[in-house]
């Protein structure tokens, strides 16, 4: 064999193993997520009491129905989380929320309990639980109004403080050219529902 035959071959040789060196090793699984990303080591909280928490919040929804047919603004405020925010819409469709404090969303309900609400109020709330401490709730109510019956849909953000659920957010539509609602003072920020 000519030793530039034996040169070729050793050539050939070191290829594979100078090609390996080049490539990186495979990254092992923690190796993949870098330290600063938020996402590692996170999982979804499950939901472990659904039966208990969609009594409570059933509960919360009967209190605020008490409340109103009594005229208890207080009873009503005591289940709210504030600031809460406000969302609502006007008759051109354009969306409006607010963050109020205790302060403003009393000033804005005052009005409505003034006295207690004549008939009564049935719901019909679909409550999705995200965790036994976050809940989505959209209703669908009928209420007795100056004779006749009137319906609507609302949606309401409940949360779990203090071992208690409270409205963190209240969703209806057609309150954005209510006199009422716009004269509001404006809570904690945002446009004024």
């Amino acid at each position: 064999m000519t030793s530039w035959t034996l040169a070729l071959r050793r050539f050939l040789a070191v290829i594979p193993l100078a090609v390996l060196a080049a490539v990186p090793a495979r990254p092992s699984a923690e190796e993949k997520q870098p330290a600063s990303d938020p996402m590692a080591g996170w999982t979804p909280p499950k939901v472990k009491n659904e039966k208990k928490d969609r009594q409570e919040i059933h509960q919360v929804f009967m209190k605020m129905d008490q409340a109103g047919k009594k005229g208890d603004l207080a009873a009503a405020a005591a289940l709210i989380d504030f600031p809460v925010l406000m969302v609502t819409d006007d008759k051109k469709g354009e969306a409006h929320a607010a963050s109020w404090d205790q302060a403003a969303w009393e000033k804005a309900m005052a009005p409505f309990y003034s006295r207690p609400m004549p008939g009564g109020m049935t719901h019909a709330p679909n409550v999705t639980l995200l965790t036994d401490s976050l809940a989505v709730v959209s209703d669908r109510w009928t209420m007795a109004m100056h004779g006749k019956k009137v319906s609507g849909r609302s949606a309401m953000v409940l949360v779990r403080k203090d071992g208690q659920w409270k409205t963190k957010s209240m969703i209806e539509g057609g309150w954005g050219n209510m006199a009422e609602a716009s004269a509001a003072p404006g809570g904690t920020g945002g446009a004024k529902p």
